[in-house]
C-alpha cells in the first residue's frame, strides 16, 4: 500500500504501446480491518502514478552487456556509484536512464539528472546530442509526442482539402469581384 493511506491498494499495471509507458490498468482499494474505511478521500489520496513508478522499481529489470538482467534498483545503485564516465559513456547512460524513466512514467530529464549527478540543463543537452546523432530518435518528450498525436488526429478528422488549396480561400465559384 501507500504510506498514509488506510487500506490496501492493489494495482494491476501493464505496458501501453500507444502511450509508450507503464499504466495502471486497474486500481482497487480494500479495507484492511477494523477501523479502516474506504472513502472518497482515501481514493483521492491514492497516488496512482506514484504507485506505478514505485512498483516498477521492484519488477523492472535492465538488460546488461552479455545478456544479463539486473533489477532496476541494483542497476541504479551501480549507475550512481560509477562517476568517472567519458562523455560517450555518459551520453549512452543518459539514453538508458531516459528510456527507463519514460517507460515507468517519471520525469525523464530529472531522472537522468539525478542518477548522473548533472544539472537538468546538462541532461537536456546530452539527450539533444543523442537525438541529433540518431541514437535516441525514438525518445521524444511526452509533450512532443502528444502534439504529434493531436496533429495526426486533426489531419485525419478535419475537412478534406485539395492539395494546394488553403483553408482561408473559398473552394466555391468566384463571383468576379
Amino acid at each position: 500500500g501507500e504510506p498514509g493511506v488506510p487500506g490496501a491498494i492493489r494495482l494491476h499495471g501493464e505496458y501501453d504501446d500507444a502511450l509508450r509507458r507503464a499504466v495502471a490498468a486497474t486500481v482497487r482499494v480494500d479495507r484492511v480491518g477494523e477501523g479502516d474505511e474506504v472513502t472518497a478521500q482515501v481514493l483521492r489520496e491514492a497516488r496512482v502514478q506514484w504507485l506505478v513508478a514505485a512498483s516498477a522499481f521492484r519488477i523492472v529489470t535492465v538488460a546488461r552487456e552479455g545478456g544479463e538482467f539486473q533489477p532496476l534498483s541494483s542497476y541504479l545503485a551501480d549507475v550512481r556509484a560509477h562517476s568517472d564516465r567519458t562523455p560517450t559513456e555518459a551520453r549512452d547512460q543518459a539514453i538508458v536512464l531516459y528510456r527507463i524513466a519514460s517507460t515507468i512514467n517519471l520525469a525523464p530529464l530529472k531522472f537522468v539528472s539525478d542518477y548522473l549527478n548533472v544539472s537538468v540543463s546538462t541532461a537536456t543537452r546530452m539527450m539533444a546530442r543523442a537525438r541529433q546523432q540518431g541514437l535516441a530518435a525514438d525518445l521524444i518528450t511526452r509533450e512532443t509526442y502528444n502534439r504529434m498525436q493531436q496533429d495526426e488526429q486533426r489531419r485525419m478528422t478535419g475537412p478534406h482539402r485539395v492539395p494546394g488549396s488553403s483553408p482561408s480561400r473559398s473552394s466555391g465559384p468566384s463571383m468576379g469581384m
